[in-house]
């Protein structure tokens, strides 16, 4: 039975500009979700994946990622965004938005949660395969 906590960051909202996607996908579940551009989906299978486990979350992820990961450049040519909730001392959360680079120079301080990416919808058209 799945949980409302389940589906929690499962989304994916198309702009003109961008998308947006839930980053508690997995790579898998991207590659059969509904509303996930088919370029994007493509890029998952052919390029991503060889690279990063098929059942990672896509947060998960970018959590960690350095510039030395085989995928930093796919994310960084899609200017690719990430939202993060990030801890404050008073226990609270504040919402940043950070680029790939960014978060590969300096990862986010330990109990921030990833909850959404997004990337142009340009840079995806022009993306090459």
């Amino acid at each position: 039975m799945m949980t409302e906590m389940d589906t929690d960051f499962k989304f994916v909202i198309q702009e003109f500009s961008k998308t947006m996607i839930g980053a508690r996908y997995t790579y898998r579940e991207l590659m059969s979700a509904e509303r996930v551009p088919f370029k994007f989906q493509t890029i998952v299978q052919r390029l991503i994946i060889p690279y990063a486990d098929e059942n990672m979350m896509i947060g998960e992820h970018l959590m960690h990622i350095s510039r030395d990961d085989a995928n930093f450049r796919i994310f960084n040519e899609l200017k690719t965004k990430i939202r993060a909730a990030v801890p404050k001392d008073n226990g609270e959360y504040a919402l940043k938005d950070i680029t790939v680079a960014e978060a590969a120079d300096s990862p986010l301080p330990e109990g921030s949660v990833i909850q959404e990416i997004s990337f142009s919808n340009l840079a995806l058209m022009g993306f090459k395969l």
